[in-house]
């Protein structure tokens, strides 16, 4: 694991989220900041101790993590508008403007909506959630069960039971992001779906079935990657070369190889 906070100055404007600053990396570059995926609830408690296993925290200028408390507060109001609130106030604090932002998985809505901003000048999401994912709350497709194997039907209890979709960020990952509020002409979505032949893990092709049945739609193993739907929909993408399933999305690899689109 990694120190996200150590030898970084930190800005905190409230509960939800705080801005990490590497102040040297700053002063040479252009300012680019990494917001990564969203755990699950029950997993990040573990990562507010300062230690992560997100690389991407330590391969930029800063990157913006999440502080929501677990046990209290309105779980709906923990959502990518609340974050993303969160990050903008961040960045005038440290009168941060012409930010680039690279996000991996939820951290992909956060960023979406942060084009509106003016201080924000483009946004790499690798692997989002843009258009949804029903494994967020695998519950609300009770109805199409019969599609499925009674091995997938298990993997949906299991899932159940690791989601929650009382918190606002669930619900996001299940709907997707607002295209109205995103400037998609800062925003250049990075991902790929799964190549059944070669994947690795298993488990992932029933799940990757299971969004393919109840969606239409092709995926990473977790959020959606259709292409065609993207097109309908005018979001800028670039298809990776090596279709990377959702859990190898954010290797260092593949995060450098984000990293060389910036403008």
């Amino acid at each position: 694991m990694i120190n996200y906070r150590k030898g970084k100055k930190r800005i905190k404007v409230d509960n939800l989220g705080s801005l990490y600053l590497d102040l040297d990396k700053i002063k040479e570059i252009k300012t680019t900041i990494y917001i990564g995926g969203q755990m699950e609830h029950r997993c990040h408690l573990i990562e507010q101790s300062g230690f992560t296993n997100d690389p991407g925290h330590n391969m930029f200028c800063g990157s913006w993590f999440y502080d929501y408390p677990i046990f209290t507060g309105e779980k709906s109001a923990m959502n990518a508008h609340s974050f993303c609130n969160n990050f903008l106030k961040s960045l005038e604090e440290a009168d941060l403007g012409n930010v680039t932002i690279v996000t991996e998985s939820f951290g992909g809505l956060i960023g979406a909506l942060a084009t509106k901003s003016d201080r924000v000048d483009q946004v790499i999401a690798i692997h989002p959630p843009i258009i949804g994912t029903p494994l967020a709350e695998i519950s609300a497709y009770k109805s199409k069960k019969n599609l499925l194997t009674n091995y997938q039907k298990l993997l949906t209890k299991i899932i159940s039971l690791i989601t929650n979709p009382r918190y606002g960020f669930e619900q996001d990952n299940l709907k997707g992001v607002n295209l109205n509020e995103v400037d998609l002409n800062k925003l250049l979505v990075v991902g790929s779906y799964l190549d059944l032949e070669h994947e690795p893990l298993k488990f992932l092709l029933d799940i990757y079935d299971i969004i393919l049945k109840y969606t239409g739609f092709r995926s990473d193993g977790v959020v959606i990657f259709e292409p065609s739907e993207f097109d309908r929909l005018g979001i800028n993408y670039i298809q990776e070369e090596q279709h990377n399933n959702h859990f190898v999305a954010g290797s260092p690899e593949n995060i450098n190889n984000a990293k060389k689109l910036i403008k």
